[in-house]
């Protein structure tokens, strides 16, 4: 089981609970259960991730930047978990072995964490146009590397991400520059997902999930959840004549795509924006939140029938640095909002809460549906001084 949620960088965070999975009914944040906690780990970090396990720790992958290289050079990797479930300490940071695949971060660019329902812990990250990956099963003692996606394949990965599901289930997804451009759109790429279910030790074909839907945009990042079933979702945003939407696809356990536009933005841009949308789905596959980002406006819309339509897309405040997460029956929606507190508030702005948090916090969601704002004690500069958008995922 995992319920987790990608690193937040920069200022203060805020979060809106995007309503119960019951139905559209967006109830005010209310009570001492949904408080956020704060919870930072005891080293300084450029970049992290983390989840949930279902015994309640909390396990976190973070890049520290060579500081002997500048720009977005070589990072050094290390993992990191609560050593039990009531979070009150951490254990010693491991080394994670990066091998010939080392971790190049920065931008939309993170290391990522996932952890299978048999504790087996798998890491991820962007690897110089490659994917690196990992999985431990011995709490962080010995990795084993994994092939999401094989080294002398044509092209490159521009950018990736990873998600766990239920069970070992655990999916990797990319931007491919083997085929690029689709008529004038030089920046339209092919979107691929590769699952694995036995926690990366196999995995299934490559599938372009996008084939049929519309090109990805190239540099934007990519966002993947699952729901309690079984099936991959992956949110994206496109590229298609220039003009930035935001749109999911949906990999089903039968192997059958679907997608849908989330967004009506008609956003028109000859270049790309490097910032790709987040994405949560509940445990039944019926609800499905997103959020993004058009020129400094966070944006929100949610589908109440699986994915088939949206509603019109909300603005949320200006704010940078978002994110959505399933978790303990809702969907909770994550912006940096700049100050010092990060705030949460129910989707329609029918209550708030502040809590204390750093900048980079990551979003987690415990299973009784509250929210875990997880941090470094000492967060250094972005990498590449660029921002970044760190995930998420699921209800499992």
């Amino acid at each position: 089981m995992e319920m987790r949620c990608s690193v937040l960088a920069g200022g203060a965070v805020a979060m809106a609970c995007a309503g119960v999975f019951s139905g559209w009914a967006p109830p005010a944040v209310t009570g001492e259960g949904e408080k956020a906690i704060v919870l930072r780990f005891p080293h300084e970090a450029d970049l992290w991730d983390a989840a949930l396990g279902s015994d309640g720790r909390v396990h976190v992958v973070y890049a520290l930047r060579n500081r002997s290289e500048s720009g977005r050079g070589a990072s050094n990797l290390f993992y990191i978990a609560t050593t039990d479930g009531q979070r009150e300490s951490w254990s010693e940071p491991r080394p994670l072995p990066t091998g010939e695949r080392r971790a190049t971060v920065g931008g939309e660019r993170q290391p990522f964490v996932a952890v299978m329902a048999d504790g087996a812990v798998v890491a991820s990250w962007p690897s110089g146009g490659g994917i690196g990956a990992a999985r431990s099963t011995d709490g962080g003692a010995t990795w084993s590397p994994l092939t999401p996606r094989a080294a002398d394949a044509p092209g490159h990965a521009d950018t990736m991400t990873m998600a766990g599901g239920p069970g070992s289930l655990v999916a990797f997804a990319w931007t491919d520059t083997a085929v690029m451009g689709r008529g004038e759109d030089k920046l339209a790429a092919p979107l691929h997902v590769r699952l694995s279910r036995d926690g990366g030790q196999t995995f299934e074909p490559v599938v372009e999930v996008n084939a049929d839907l519309l090109g990805a945009c190239v540099c934007c990042t990519p966002d993947l959840a699952f729901d309690g079933s079984g099936n991959v979702w992956v949110g994206y945003r496109t590229s298609e004549a220039n003009v930035k939407e935001i749109c999911i696809a949906r990999l089903g356990v039968d192997g059958a795509i679907t997608g849908a536009i989330a967004s009506a933005d008609n956003w028109v841009l000859q270049g790309c924006p490097m910032n790709g949308p987040e994405i949560a789905v509940d445990r039944a596959g019926t609800t499905v939140a997103l959020t993004w980002t058009r020129e400094g406006t966070i944006r929100s819309a949610t589908s109440t029938d699986g994915g088939a339509t949206f509603a019109a897309a909300s603005d949320l405040g200006n704010g940078a640095r978002h994110n959505a997460v399933a978790g303990g029956g809702r969907l909770w929606l994550a912006w940096e909002a700049g100050g010092a507190t990060a705030l949460i508030r129910a989707f329609e702005r029918s209550g708030e809460q502040r809590a204390e948090a750093a900048p980079k916090a990551a979003l987690l969601v415990t299973a009784e549906g509250q929210p875990l704002l997880v941090s470094a004690a000492g967060a250094s500069a972005p990498p590449d001084g660029g921002s970044e958008r760190h995930e998420r995922r699921g209800d499992h």
